[in-house]
């Protein structure tokens, strides 16, 4: 933006009240009211010494049922469900919606106190499982709607009645020829004030690792109350992640697609306009990317104004950091779930692993474990896994006519396997951005040469083990962002258990150190969905995770030191949570300290995040200057100050001329 705009912008914009505890008027510089409102946060809550102390969800109402069963210990089923969080009631307390196996449950927060679970069967499906779970206001009513995805039934999403969901709200979406959309990511891709979005076809993982073309992504706009469809014109990979976010730095959202094996990430700059144009090698904007994406995020992690880009991968078969990783093993992955149901299952599936092999290491013979599972139900679905992977394994399609005709899922897993694929076309695979195995990538941007640096291994975040979701967050309200990284797998192999998490703190954006243990951050179990969440308003960011075959796990903060605030949006001009919007804060000295943040709906695995724009702000007590870069483009100065302590709510409306 010109200069000269920036000053008319700023002098168009009203003085605002120094607690911003009234609903004060300024005007976005395009005839638009914005309205501000101010609410303290809760005292802090939490008493442990430790900055985290980690619960089984259920003790804080968030109990769910494990479905784990045999047929799930195979990707994708055995990669884990969604989770997303946002306030669906406007009580002004986040809320949490989860994907368990066939059921979306939703979980409503009373007060920070507790939560209230409300199951829905959306399918109706006994053999279906729900995968992404997002919230996010589809039809622009000011109410958070679901988007879900499953296995084999296509995709939906449940339209909220003012915060009440019911079987009338249900609407399917346009259905390609993919088994599944393993990732959604939510953006104004063309600025006409509502969310497109981007859909990520999985096919058969690691079994095909090259798919075939029906499982090509799409780019969905939406246009008068539905989806208009398109290709995205790209090499169709196993996508397990994709982002929406303005890492160029031009006003309009851009594009990463994750893919997983062979197929490379995806770069695309967009225009603002609907449109995305490829990045390629020789461009010299990217120089690398990872080869078994799982998860991508972007944040600015040393607040010099400009996003970053982390992308995490499998980096467990590194030689040299795999021997420094934690592992727990196996016969105590249940011990430390509360309820007893839940662990009872939990065991049960252990019991159940230890017959399951896979690639080169299965054999036919262990079809023989199944006879050891106890419930009929299971030990179906367990003959029908054994068989799929002896037809993977000996090639044999007539195989997959032999396995239980109840078990259709696993059927589908097997026939997939023999689909023919398309080479990819040799110009564009030359022209891909680079893949890298076994360790992450921190591209960090070079604004004075307008490209990206990787510096994973410099700044200490290229290990993390089997990773899956990670994400930028201020977790100590210290001003800079950390990276808190969830995984896991089931070694089968010595040594035998399983791996844990990872949380790096930011030592004031010149580098990062593991902190995992001394800040309460690990877990044993397999986590690979997490949502960044204050559930109890208090001022710090809480985690809830979703566990493979096991319970949520809350991860509530303890933090007493460390200012913030937060932003939320109201968009009655664009879309309503301001997804794509950026927030900048000016503050200290001299208005000398500053920090960006980008409302998000997309990246990581099966991952959202409730809306909201959080800063910790160390010492100081106030912000002197807020910019506002909307989603629909352009940008308002706001003049603060701006009490830390609270959550500010930005509402955008909309001129009547």
């Amino acid at each position: 933006m010109t200069t000269p705009l920036r000053i008319l912008l700023a002098v168009i914009c009203l003085l605002v009240l120094s607690s911003h505890s009234m609903a004060d008027d300024i005007a976005d510089g395009h005839g638009n009211r914005v309205t501000i409102n101010g609410t303290a946060f809760q005292p802090r809550a939490g008493s442990d010494d430790t900055p985290f102390t980690r619960y089984d969800g259920s003790l804080f109402g968030l109990h769910q049922e494990n479905p784990f069963t045999p047929r799930d210990f195979y990707p994708p089923f055995f990669n884990g469900s969604g989770i997303s969080s946002g306030d669906i009631n406007r009580d002004g307390w986040p809320d949490i919606v989860s994907a368990n196996g066939r059921l979306v449950v939703i979980f409503m927060n009373q007060k920070g106190e507790r939560f209230i679970p409300l199951e829905i069967d959306v399918t109706g499906q006994s053999d279906t499982a729900i995968f992404n779970i997002a919230l996010v206001d589809i039809n622009g009513d000011g109410w958070l709607d679901i988007f879900g995805t499953t296995y084999l039934q296509g995709n939906f999403y449940l339209l909220s009645n003012e915060g009440i969901f019911s079987s009338a709200g249900l609407k399917q979406t346009p259905r390609g020829n993919a088994v599944l959309s393993s990732t959604t990511s939510f953006g104004d891709v063309d600025q006409d004030g509502d969310l497109d979005a981007v859909i990520g076809n999985w096919f058969a993982g690691a079994s095909k690792r090259h798919p075939p073309s029906h499982s090509q992504n799409e780019l969905w706009l939406y246009e008068d109350g539905e989806f208009r469809v398109q290709a995205l014109q790209e090499m169709v990979g196993e996508t397990l992640s994709s982002l929406l976010s303005d890492w160029s730095g031009d006003g309009a959202l851009d594009l990463i697609v994750g893919n997983d094996f062979e197929a490379p990430d995806i770069y695309y700059l967009g225009d603002g306009k609907g449109g995305f144009e490829l990045v390629e090698k020789r461009d010299e904007l990217i120089p690398i990317s990872t080869q078994t994406t799982m998860s991508i995020d972007t944040g600015d992690f040393d607040n010099d104004l400009d996003l970053d880009i982390f992308i995490d991968q499998i980096t467990a078969r590194a030689t040299g950091p795999s021997a420094k990783m934690q592992i727990q093993a196996l016969d105590k992955y249940c011990d430390e779930i509360a309820d007893v149901t839940v662990r009872d299952r939990c065991e049960a599936n252990m019991e159940t692993r230890k017959g399951f092999f896979y690639g080169a290491n299965h054999q036919p013979s262990h079809i023989r474990e199944c006879a050891k599972v106890p419930d009929e139900s299971d030990r179906r679905a367990c003959i029908g896994m054994q068989v799929m992977m002896t037809a993977q394994r000996n090639k044999d399609v007539k195989l997959c006519e032999k396995m239980p005709r109840t078990e259709t899922r696993t059927y589908a897993l097997c026939r997939n396997f023999f689909e023919a694929v398309v080479p990819h076309d040799a110009e564009m695979l030359d022209q891909a951005i680079p893949q890298r195995m076994n360790e992450n990538v921190l591209l960090t941007r070079d604004a004075a040469n307008d490209r990206f640096l990787e510096e994973s291994e410099k700044l200490g975040v290229g290990f993390t083990g089997w990773s899956w979701n990670a994400r930028f967050a201020d977790v100590d309200n210290d001003e800079w962002q950390d990276i808190y990284v969830v995984a896991g797998t089931w070694f089968r192999a010595s040594p035998s258990g399983t791996t844990g998490n990872f949380f790096f703190h930011n030592e004031a954006g010149e580098r990062f150190t593991d902190q995992t243990d001394a800040f309460g951050l690990q877990n044993f179990m397999i986590v690979s969905a997490y949502t960044v969440i204050d559930f109890d308003r208090d001022g710090d960011l809480d985690f809830v995770s979703n566990s493979i075959n096991g319970p949520l796990w809350l991860l509530r903060n303890n933090s007493r030191d460390g200012n913030s605030i937060a932003f939320e949006l109201k968009d009655a001009v664009g879309n309503r949570d301001g997804i794509g919007t950026k927030f900048v804060i000016h503050y200290g000295p001299d208005g000398d300290r500053h920090q960006l943040r980008e409302l998000k709906a997309s990246g990581g695995y099966l991952s959202f995040d409730e809306p909201i724009a959080h800063f910790g702000l160390g010492e100081y007590d106030s912000v002197d200057r807020l910019e506002i870069r909307w989603s629909t483009g352009g940008e308002t100065v706001i003049q603060g100050p701006f009490d830390a302590g609270h959550l500010h709510s930005l509402e955008r409306i909309k001129s009547q001329k």
